[in-house]
């Protein structure tokens, strides 16, 4: 019975935690869809509107931009400013992967502010289409 009490406590506030998202089920899918570049051209347009978003999005100051990485200072102690970082993997024959991160220091995503599944969606909307 002990068990079984810890066990819906546990739960209660694990719930009591979690906060939804405000994400569209269809946005949430489009959240973990990879986002892939082909070509010079191509490449260089995403990485300029990765680097562009970035700068007018994250609450940190940029320590790092070169062609691989794009990198916001650290988020610490009890910041819900955004950290945020975009790294271009490269997959062969001229393709690449932009790979986004967004964090902050605390513990639970959704009190970064921004919210930070919301800015990943809008980035990976502007780096594909331009659209924010």
């Amino acid at each position: 019975m002990k068990h079984r009490i810890l066990i819906i406590l546990a739960a209660a506030v694990l719930i009591g935690c979690s906060t939804p998202s405000s994400l569209t089920p269809e946005m949430q899918a489009d959240l973990v869809r990879p986002i892939y570049c082909e070509g010079a051209r191509e490449c260089k347009t995403m990485w300029k509107r990765a680097l562009r978003f970035v700068q007018l999005n994250a609450g940190k100051k940029i320590l790092k931009a070169n062609a691989a990485v794009i990198e916001t200072q650290g988020s610490y102690g009890k910041s819900k400013d955004l950290y945020m970082s975009v790294t271009k993997v490269p997959l062969g024959g001229g393709r690449y992967q932009l790979k986004l991160l967004a964090s902050c220091a605390y513990s639970y995503g959704a009190l970064c502010a921004p919210n930070k599944e919301e800015t990943l969606w809008r980035a990976q909307l502007f780096i594909r289409e331009g659209k924010e």
